[in-house]
């Protein structure tokens, strides 16, 4: 901090003591801190504590993502079907998530969550094609089925094969 109304030559002693304070800077930057050996011995216990929790919250994201599902107004098209059900929404998802040839499920209906149960069609497969009065849940790992939907708005509507509405 210097002061506007400084003598010049207070300013040039002043300016001087900081070079060389800013010399010394290096050599103090450099020098190595010791530590008693039981922070030491912490700062490893720390530091391995903390690369087990971020391991297990990588672990719980990777779950999440594998049992998270998208929602999609159509069914599910060109793959086979895996089961046929009647249950509801959650019993669905459950089932889905404990068979790993299960990609999604698409049920009849207007509404994403319905109350009463519905007849569920587990897919092999996770390609949506847009159709009035069906939705699909597709699980997150296996988003590449909705990236095969196109936009919304330029999709042809059509109607379910006769298999799924079966």
């Amino acid at each position: 901090y210097f002061d506007v109304f400084m003598a010049p030559a207070a300013m040039l002693t002043t300016t001087s003591s900081l070079l060389a304070s800013l010399a010394l800077l290096p050599s103090v930057l450099v020098a190595p801190v010791e530590e008693p050996e039981g922070e030491t011995d912490s700062a490893a216990a720390e530091t391995e504590a903390l690369k087990q929790r971020l391991q297990a919250l990588e672990d719980e994201l990777e779950e999440d993502i594998a049992k998270s599902y998208l929602v999609v107004r159509g069914y599910i098209a060109g793959s086979e079907n895996v089961f046929m059900e009647t249950m509801d929404v959650d019993s669905a998802k459950a089932w889905c998530n404990s068979h790993a040839d299960c990609k999604g499920f698409t049920f009849g209906g207007d509404m994403e969550r319905p109350e009463d149960e519905v007849t569920v069609t587990f897919k092999s497969g996770s390609k949506v094609e847009t159709a009035e009065g069906w939705v699909s849940y597709i699980k997150e790992s296996n988003t590449l089925g909705f990236m095969n939907l196109g936009k919304l708005d330029q999709a042809s509507h059509s109607h379910p094969p006769a298999s799924i509405a079966a």
